[in-house]
């Protein structure tokens, strides 16, 4: 079982989670992209982040972390999340909890009580086969606590999420200084899907050069394209 101590709510209730939610959104800093988001991520909701590995899913899920001015949770249940990566994104390694666990059962039981903690505006995890009723009580947990609840997911579930808002991360080809990334709403409540944003990003230093929405497309991918 994770140490409880970890989720002391000594330690994380440090903010005031009312003062960071602004029209229950997080924006990411890029016109293009938030504009297709309505503002941002959702605040008290589970987005998806939808990304086959090479397809710099992280980085959505990253600048966030970067974007919200309180604590975030990291989930590091293989020990793949890599902190300096981390930081050369932006984010503030004084203002993030990891957790670390040693199975699955352990893993779903911290995940969903880093959900339910209103100390914590951001709660990250890339945790593989996540069952509908799983997605379903960390969205209601996300509700209750006010924070932006990120899941990054390999593929596509076939099916409508628990979740506010899917996206489809994916890379695209691009200048040789720089990496492209395609960001693509596959579902949003009370939103169209299909919208996406084209987002341009300096190697080395992940500095972002532009942004810009890419035309409507009706489907994410065609056969036998990359899904992420």
């Amino acid at each position: 079982m994770a140490n409880p101590s970890m989720l002391d709510a000594k330690r994380l209730n440090l903010v005031n989670p009312d003062a960071l939610i602004e029209k229950q959104r997080l924006p990411l800093g890029m016109e293009a992209l938030d504009g297709i988001l309505h503002g941002g991520l959702p605040l008290g909701a589970v987005t998806e982040i939808v990304s086959e590995p090479g397809h710099d899913g992280w980085w959505p899920a990253l600048r966030a972390m970067a974007r919200s001015q309180g604590i975030c949770g990291v989930l590091n249940h293989d020990d793949s999340f890599h902190p300096p990566g981390a930081a050369l994104q932006g984010v503030d390694l004084d203002r993030l909890l990891v957790v670390r666990t040693g199975n699955r059962r352990d893993a779903l039981w911290s995940l969903e009580r880093m959900a339910k903690n209103p100390g914590l505006v951001v709660t990250l995890s890339w945790l593989p086969d996540l069952r509908d009723v799983e997605v379903r009580r960390l969205q209601l947990a996300a509700e209750r606590s006010g924070q932006a609840v990120l899941l990054m997911r390999g593929s596509e579930p076939g099916h409508a999420s628990w979740g506010a808002l899917r996206l489809g991360v994916r890379a695209e080809p691009g200048a040789p200084d720089t990496r492209r990334l395609r960001i693509e709403v596959l579902r949003m409540r009370g939103g169209m899907p299909g919208q996406a944003a084209r987002i341009e990003i300096e190697h080395g230093t992940d500095v972002v050069r532009g942004s810009a929405v890419v035309p409507h497309r009706a489907d994410y991918a065609q056969p036998g394209q990359a899904a992420g």
